[in-house]
């Protein structure tokens, strides 16, 4: 069975137009929340998943270092995105997190064993599991909570999740559409 998600994903107006263009580029690292893949908010604790996407590129526009934004316009890109079944992992339900405690099972002698002292972090196991084809996973998505710009200005960091997102590891093959679907300016 197919799922469909529809998620937003929020932007530099100039890197809305490049994504149009071409494709999304992939955040990787292990430190990502859900390991690499291209980022949406999508509908889970809240419905207005586009609103989110909007905060975000907002708050990813200021550069803490230099106190300035790197960028004046932002853009909200919304997408449809399609998986299989078997390659989608719902870390919001109970059977989602179990394969990620299985993961953490199957990972932590091995990381043991190399000698290694590392955090555990859903980014790191499910890149691992990726790379070595221990389950199919395409798309995960998770509960979070993110700072905008309300919780960074006033250091607000709450433990409840505020949002659900998803990463996408294979935008080719998983995202059917992508549109600009607002834009706007930012000010300080």
């Amino acid at each position: 069975m197919v799922i469909s998600i529809e998620g937003h994903h929020g932007t530099s107006f100039a890197s809305a137009k490049l994504i149009q263009g071409d494709d999304y580029k992939l955040s990787k690292g292990d430190d990502e929340w859900l390991g690499d893949g291209v980022y949406f908010f999508v509908e889970g604790i809240k419905s207005n998943t586009a609103d989110l996407a909007e905060k975000w590129a907002i708050v990813q526009a200021w550069n803490n270092k230099s106190k300035t934004l790197q960028y004046q316009q932002f853009a909200i890109l919304k997408s449809v995105i399609e998986v299989e079944e078997e390659n989608f992992l719902d870390l919001t339900t109970e059977n989602g997190v179990e394969v990620l405690e299985y993961l953490v099972d199957k990972y932590i002698d091995k990381i043991k064993s190399i000698g290694k002292k590392l955090d555990f972090h859903d980014g790191m196991l499910l890149n691992l599991a990726r790379r070595e084809n221990v389950i199919p996973i395409e798309i995960v998505k998770g509960n979070f909570y993110i700072k905008f710009t309300k919780e960074r200005i006033h250091r607000i960091n709450l433990r409840t999740n505020n949002c659900t997102i998803c990463t996408v590891c294979n935008p080719e093959k998983n995202i059917v559409s992508k549109e600009i679907i607002n834009i706007g300016d930012i000010a300080i």
